[in-house]
């Protein structure tokens, strides 16, 4: 086996892209409209990815810190994604968008409104 000397943070993209079940960087960045030669080089460690670290987290459902850093919620029991869904991004990926913040944006009021914080909700499962 090779010695992977990439960065960590290259090395926790590409575990998160995997375990969003993503066979290559290539597929990813297709899925979501990136740059398949930015994200190559992201997950290759040829460049950091500071500035795109947000969009990646939100993505592959981990948080920000843990791809940077290791600390955080990284790759876990990941929610099955309706087919329906996944065909919307894939072919109308502006409705499919619309449809994901408008999600997080109910998850973001219920948190609000039930005095549970998202640490404590996670420590629960």
């Amino acid at each position: 086996m090779a010695f992977d000397d990439r960065p960590d943070p290259a090395k926790r993209l590409q575990i998160a892209r995997e375990n969003a079940k993503f066979s290559s960087a290539k597929a990813a960045a297709e899925f979501y409209g990136w740059s398949v030669h930015t994200y190559h080089q992201h997950e290759n460690g040829i460049r950091g990815f500071g500035r795109a670290s947000a969009k990646y987290a939100k993505a592959f459902k981990v948080s920000e810190g843990w791809l940077l850093t290791g600390e955080g919620q990284g790759p876990g029991k990941q929610r099955s994604i309706d087919q329906r869904l996944l065909q919307l991004r894939l072919e109308r990926p502006d409705i499919a968008d619309l449809i994901a913040d408008s999600i997080e944006k109910q998850i973001d009021t219920a948190f609000e409104h039930s005095g549970v914080t998202e640490g404590a909700a996670r420590k629960k499962q």
